[in-house]
């Protein structure tokens, strides 16, 4: 049994450690004379590499647990740490915590705590902070159990308040640092905590200075814990989805030190001291913990040039706006690990829509501001001096309902990456139960969330997902609410858009989350074409329709009535695949309407938190209006630009599929754009196979039913390894070729297929191949024909090298 195995095992145990104990030595063995005056323990990560580190008084190895030492779909690689640097002093070369794999053991016995004085001290630059379930703090160090009221534990809380706690058998006391002593996410502070009955007190340190204090009784002595020592990981963590243990630091630790002793206020400060002066001018250092792409190197399954999030979790990219030629993007994001918690949003910026270069978090849940609990989706606009603001959904669980509109705007509207945002005072728009959604009905009260705004001549308009129900509590269907303003801060209510039939068409959903509206082209009439486009969200059930489909409907809008009249009030599946979804759109400067989605991933928890990420966007795609009046649309030009060299293969005259299969045959890759214009003649079925197995074990199938025109994709064959389902099965609709032709834009990258017929229909789709050489591409269907065949290698979203690449004409299979 594997390592990985067992400590998932022990993981399972409600109570248990979930450790491997240290490896040799143990603190009471070591002789006195190698114990530093004062210190019991001492943790000054100097290796700079590897899955150990040497506890510097007892000299005893303590191995450092990381999800990657024993990676299940990469190379395996060591934890991540700190590069060194002369001028960070002694916080040169700081081990980084992932926030969900990483901690470091100790065995229950390997360190003398004396019970009549107890000193904790660390450097800490937290990367962000959860929520704190159950109210427990995401740990620095602890040997605890809480519940028996034994044993120690410091930490931190929600916000960044941080905490220190000690068990005397009898009674658990804590001491919380007040919120002006909160730590900064992002920054180093030196945190000392002190267990001092002598003096009746445990008290709190801030950068050498006291910032807190609780009383104790001079009699209190500290109960050690029978348990493991862990550095960066809670004792008796909650545990989310029955995998991923919270109340874990995220971010760098340096300089951990117990002392065996109360020390004063005067040595703490001394102590303090002496650190600043290994720093340059005696200047704190900045925390570098940028998110590194690079840690997920080699991963089979991560795509390579969809948008994903630097590390761990994103869902939906949203508020995508250009300003001054540059492509924003944000994201729902948590930092601490790849699942859903601490949501805050991500950022990254553009030139071309397909390279993107990442960007510090914008929105963070905030102490004292709209959002404490959570920064949800939402969308963005330009002022009235063309600066952007976001709009984006408030989490406020201490209110109901919980979701509101929030604004922000950047702190300096002349950094032309928009880094640095602060959040407007005041909530802009809160749901109000008393909303008019028509005679005999009632808005769904706590469904409020996702705005979509856009500019009108002096008039701001804002659609907000929600739900609308009979008077007597039955679900009618989603809605998008309709606001206007003339200055961004105040809104006035106009009525409901539109409004759904979720008894007619049940995958419509109760609520519209993510409501997008943008405009398609003018109609013969010189009237505004709109499309209306909506994730369908199902709190009252089923749950096998949610997060799968996004449904549209086309129509006409008029911004002097505020009114939109659909073409037809049934709903148009856009996308045929089980991953499309959470739509959002911008208009850039070409006047083109951009549409960014999420494709899900439907990995297992288990898979999520062995791959170390979750989830990628797709491909920005342009709408626009067809001859009929219906949606048209197509990935964006740029996607070009992500070619790298010459074509691995052309075809540009009428070809037999066998004859067209043998120049493929030399093909082989997972990262790949294919074009290819196939007439179907006399065959039943026909289409295009990718991620192939030379004898046909594996494949994904792209196909086109001539007899009932429906466009689909079987996954039976595509392999399931980590997806949360066993049988991948076929999905398909309806499509009418033209003049018997078919028209396919396919992109192939690693687990990720997307695949475009006629600039009218799409399937997005996943397989997750067991196979290692699951890398060909083939064409099926007898009697069928190919009119143009086109392979592209493809490079990557972060390739500073692809122009390069390009004009060398780079020629390469893409393993």
């Amino acid at each position: 049994m594997k390592r990985r195995t067992v400590l998932r095992v022990l993981s399972a145990i409600a109570g248990s450690p979930l450790i491997p104990l240290a490896q040799s030595g143990s603190a009471s063995a070591a002789p006195a004379h190698r114990r530093a005056a004062g210190l019991t323990a001492c943790w000054n990560f100097p290796e700079g590499k590897g899955a150990t580190t040497e506890e510097q008084i007892t000299h005893t190895t303590n191995p450092i647990s990381y999800v990657f030492n024993d990676a299940a779909y990469k190379p395996d690689s060591d934890p991540l740490w700190s590069q060194k640097n002369q001028a960070d002093g002694v916080l040169s070369g700081a081990l980084l915590f992932d926030g969900y794999s990483t901690w470091i053991a100790r065995g229950a016995a390997e360190t003398t705590l004396p019970t009549d004085g107890l000193t904790v001290e660390a450097w800490v630059a937290p990367r962000a902070f959860e929520w704190g379930d159950e109210g427990k703090p995401s740990v620095i160090i602890n040997q605890q159990d809480k519940g028996a009221r034994r044993g120690f534990c410091l930490g931190v809380g929600r916000h960044g308040r941080w905490q220190f706690g000690v068990g005397t058998g009898d009674a658990w006391y804590e001491v919380t640092a007040p919120e002006a002593a909160a730590l900064t996410a992002g920054k180093w502070a030196h945190v000392a905590a002190v267990f001092a009955p002598g003096d009746g007190a445990i008290r709190l340190y801030l950068n050498g200075q006291p910032v807190a204090r609780s009383a104790i009784p001079a009699t209190a002595r500290l109960s050690k814990a029978d348990v493991p020592l862990l550095v960066g990981r809670h004792n008796q963590p909650v545990i989310i989805n029955g995998t991923f243990a919270v109340n874990m630091f995220n971010g760098l630790i340096d300089e951990l030190k117990l002392h065996g002793g109360a020390l004063t206020d005067s040595e703490i400060a001394a102590g303090h001291d002496k650190d600043l002066a290994t720093f340059t001018d005696g200047t704190i250092p900045k925390a570098a913990m940028a998110m590194n792409r690079s840690r997920y190197d080699g991963d089979r399954y991560r795509p390579a040039y969809h948008f994903t999030a630097p590390n761990h979790w994103m869902n939906e990219p949203h508020a995508p706006i250009q300003v001054n030629g540059r492509y924003h993007l944000f994201y729902q994001h948590n930092s601490h690990g790849p699942y859903w918690h601490n949501i805050c949003w991500g950022h990254a910026v553009s030139e071309d829509l397909v390279h993107w270069r990442d960007l510090p978090v914008a929105l963070a849940p905030t102490a004292g501001s709209v959002a404490p609990d959570g920064v949800w989706s939402g969308d963005s606009t330009l002022d009235e001096n063309g600066v952007p603001v976001l709009l984006f959904t408030a989490g406020n669980d201490s209110q109901r309902p919980n979701q509101a509109v929030g604004l922000a705007r950047p702190v300096d509207p002349r950094d032309p990456d928009f880094v640095e945002w602060k959040m407007h005072p005041t909530l802009v728009i809160s749901q109000r139960a008393d909303l008019d959604v028509g005679v005999g009905r009632k808005v769904r009260f706590g469904d409020f969330r996702d705005p979509f705004a856009w500019k009108e001549g002096d008039t701001w308009f804002q659609l907000v997902g929600s739900g609308v129900q009979s008077s007597s509590g039955t679900d009618v269907g989603g809605t998008a609410l309709l606001y206007t303003s003339k200055n961004l801060t105040d809104w006035t209510y106009s009525g409901p858009l539109m409004v759904g039939d979720v008894a007619a068409y049940p995958k419509t959903g109760q609520v519209w989350e993510l409501p997008t509206f943008l405009p398609i082209g003018e109609d013969a009439q010189g009237r505004e074409r709109r499309a209306l486009l909506i994730n369908p969200a199902f709190p009252a059930g089923p749950g096998e329709y949610s997060s799968k489909y996004v449904f549209y409907w086309v129509g006409t809008w008029d911004a002097q009535t505020h009114t939109w009249t659909p073409d037809t009030t049934e709903p148009k599946l856009l996308d045929y695949g089980d991953h499309f979804t959470g739509p959002s759109g911008t208009v850039d400067d070409k006047g083109r309407s951009l549409l960014f989605t999420i494709a899900q991933d439907r990995r297992s928890e288990q898979a999520h938190y062995d791959a170390g990420w979750a989830h990628n966007a797709g491909l920005p795609v342009e709408l626009a209006m067809r001859p009929d009046g219906d949606l048209s649309f197509r990935p964006v030009a740029e996607v070009a630009q992500l070619h790298v060299g010459a074509p691995l293969l052309t075809v540009s005259q009428k070809t037999s599929i066998a004859d067209a299969n043998v120049l493929l045959s030399p093909i082989k890759g997972d990262v790949l754009h294919i074009k290819a214009t196939l007439e179907a003649g006399s065959a039943d079925r026909f289409g295009l196979d990718v991620l192939h197995s030379p004898q046909d074990e594996e494949r994904t199938r792209l196909f086109f039913d001539t007899a009932a025109s429906q466009l689909g994709v079987d996954r039976t064959r595509s392999g399931n390894n980590s997806s949360a389902q066993g049988d991948l099965g076929i999905q398909q609709g309806p499509l009418t070729l033209t003049n018997g032709t078919l028209s396919l834009e396919v992109f192939v990258d690693r687990s990720i297929i997307e695949a475009y017929a006629n600039e009218y229909r799409s399937i997005t789709t996943r397989a997750y191949p067991f196979r290692d050489d699951s890398l060909g591409v083939r064409l099926f269907g007898e009697g069928s024909a190919v009119t143009s065949l086109t392979v592209w290698k493809m490079g990557s979203l972060t390739d500073s090298t692809i122009q390069r690449a390009r004009s060398q004409g780079m020629h390469a299979y893409s393993r």
